[in-house]
């Protein structure tokens, strides 16, 4: 006896909601309406300014989804002060471009515009004010010194200028690195030789005790050797 075979049932409602998401997709990515309309912007500087409209005016009249953000983001951050840049965008018209920008610790001296980011970057900086300590390397020139250096210790030269900054601001420090290596503070016409950015900290804080004790220390001195800030060494002024 045969067996009845079954009646395929044919429902077109799951294939009808695929071919209408597939559509609104397609018109999700393709269609004007989802172009970009107004673009915010946070962070830029005013030098800036016009460099990053032109970058954004790129995407004018492009839908949403065909925009690469990661494009916009590293066009942004080709310029060298540019530390960061976040790209956000939705289906509506907007978007909003974000930007970060290095803050210099230190200028180098003999450079055209060349310094230290507070990170520990060098860069060419588009600006920067005129109070921040300056970095005297050594007689060769900086390539000179990177090579010396070996690592460079860029975070610990910039955590350097920092406290620089903060407790002698203006003219008053620099910091200069010999031909051997050797990290100096001169404070007015004292100096304080580091040897190292190794131990930055304690030895900052053993010449902040110092000076508590005796503010005029570095000005009765010719050195205060702090290479190893457990065993302070003084160089007496010539008579």
């Amino acid at each position: 006896m045969r067996r009845k075979r079954k009646r395929l049932s044919f429902k077109p409602a799951p294939i009808l909601w695929i071919l209408f998401l597939g559509n609104l997709a397609i018109g999700m990515t393709s269609s004007r309406l989802t172009s970009i309309v107004r673009v915010r912007t946070e962070g830029v500087r005013a030098h800036d300014k016009a460099r990053i409209e032109g970058i954004l005016g790129s995407i004018q009249d492009i839908p949403c989804y065909k925009i690469n953000g990661r494009e916009i983001e590293t066009q942004v951050m080709q310029a060298p002060d540019v530390e960061k840049a976040e790209f956000s965008r939705n289906p509506f018209g907007d978007a909003l471009l974000t930007v970060v920008y290095r803050t210099p610790a230190a200028k180098i001296d003999g450079t055209n515009n060349l310094v230290l980011s507070t990170d520990g970057i060098t860069y060419v900086a588009t600006g920067y004010s005129e109070e921040i300590p300056s970095i005297k390397v050594p007689s060769k020139g900086v390539p000179a010194y990177f090579s010396l250096m070996g690592n460079f210790p860029g975070v610990g030269l910039a955590e350097l200028a920092v406290y620089a900054h903060q407790h002698y601001p203006g003219a008053l420090s620099k910091i200069s690195v010999d031909d051997a290596g050797t990290v100096c503070l001169n404070i007015g016409s004292g100096r304080v030789v580091l040897g190292s950015c190794d131990d930055l900290q304690l030895k900052l804080k053993t010449l902040e005790q110092r000076l508590q004790r005796n503010p005029q220390e570095l000005e009765q001195i010719r050195e205060l050797n702090l290479t190893s800030p457990t065993s302070p060494a003084i160089v007496p002024k010539k008579p």
